[in-house]
C-alpha cells in the first residue's frame, strides 16, 4: 500500500488487549498501518498474505509457570498459519532465555541458559519459529517493559498494588539490584521500527541501561506522596542489562528514551489519583 510516494507497511497485531499491545496501537506513524485483533480471533480465517508482517502479543498464562506444552504455545499456533503466507513474523521473546547467570551486559552472542519455565519455553518456541520460517522472522528478546500496570503480576504491578493497599512497597531482594527497564511507549516505538524494517534473526530490545530497584520503588513513592519502602532481604540476584547495539544498527534509530525517574513519578501520581 502506498500513500503518495511513501510505502506503508501493513502489520497485523494479535492480542490487542494485552499490556504490550496497548502501547503499540496508541502510537501513530506515517510508514506503518496496524490492524489489531483479539487473541480469541479465528487464526485459520485470517488472510495473512494481505500483511507484510505479523506480531503476536497474546500468551497463555500457563506458559510462564508450567513446563512446555505445545497447546499453550500461542506463537507456535500463529506461525503454523504464517508459514503458508508471504508475511514476516516478529516474535516477542524474553531476556529470560539467557538465564540468571548471564553476564551483566548481555549480547545476542551470549549462550542461552534459561533457569526457569518461562525462559525454557520461550527458547523452545524461538527454535521452532526459526525452523519453520527461516529468515522470515525476527525474534526480540525483550527486557522489562514497564508502565502504569496496576494489577499485573510484574515488579511494577505488584509494587503499585501493595503501595495502594498497605502504603508500602516490599522488596524481597537487595534494593541495589539493577535491571534493564524500558517504558512501554519506548518499547512500542522500537517495535514499530522493527515491523517496518523487518531484520532477520535474534535481537535484544531494552533501554540499554540498568536502574536499581530501590530507586524505582522510592521514585514511585515520591510520586504517590506517601508510603514506605521495606526491604526484607539483602540478597542480590538477577541484575541484568541488554546490549542493544545490534538492534540499533538494524532499524536505523532507537529514538530518545524517556527519563525513567520522571515516568516513575508520573506513575506514582496516577496511582494516588486512582
Amino acid at each position: 500500500m502506498t500513500y503518495g510516494s511513501t510505502a506503508i507497511t501493513r502489520a497485523l497485531l494479535i492480542g490487542k488487549g494485552s499490556f504490550l499491545a496497548g502501547g503499540i496501537v496508541s502510537l501513530r506513524s506515517s510508514d506503518l498501518s496496524v490492524d489489531a485483533l483479539s487473541h480469541t480471533a479465528d487464526l485459520a480465517s485470517i488472510d495473512y498474505d494481505s500483511y507484510d508482517v505479523v506480531v503476536n502479543a497474546a500468551y497463555d498464562p500457563s506458559f510462564m509457570t508450567q513446563p512446555y506444552q505445545v497447546e499453550s504455545d500461542f506463537d507456535y499456533k500463529v506461525v503454523k498459519h504464517i508459514v503458508r503466507s508471504r508475511a514476516h513474523y516478529v516474535m516477542l521473546s524474553s531476556r529470560r532465555v539467557y538465564g540468571g547467570a548471564a553476564p551483566f551486559r548481555i549480547s545476542e552472542e551470549c549462550y542461552p541458559r534459561p533457569d526457569e519455565h518461562y525462559g525454557r519455553n520461550k527458547l523452545r518456541t524461538e527454535t521452532a519459529v526459526q525452523a519453520l520460517l527461516g529468515s522470515r522472522c525476527t525474534i526480540l528478546r525483550v527486557a522489562n517493559v514497564f508502565g502504569y500496570e496496576l494489577g499485573r503480576r510484574s515488579f511494577f504491578g505488584i509494587a503499585l498494588r501493595t503501595l495502594k493497599e498497605s502504603n508500602r512497597i516490599v522488596l524481597d531482594i537487595s534494593p541495589f539490584v539493577s535491571r534493564d527497564f524500558i517504558y512501554v511507549e519506548d518499547f512500542a516505538f522500537l517495535l514499530r521500527r522493527v515491523l517496518v524494517h523487518r531484520p532477520s534473526g535474534i535481537y535484544n530490545l531494552g533501554s540499554g541501561c540498568a536502574t536499581q530497584l530501590g530507586r524505582i520503588a522510592l521514585w514511585i513513592i515520591e510520586g504517590y506522596q506517601g508510603g514506605e519502602l521495606l526491604v526484607t532481604s539483602p540478597v542480590e540476584r538477577d541484575s541484568f542489562v541488554l546490549d542493544i547495539g545490534k538492534l540499533a544498527s538494524s532499524i536505523e534509530s532507537l529514538g530518545s528514551a524517556v527519563d525513567i525517574h520522571a515516568r516513575c513519578i508520573e506513575i506514582g501520581r496516577k496511582l494516588r489519583d486512582a
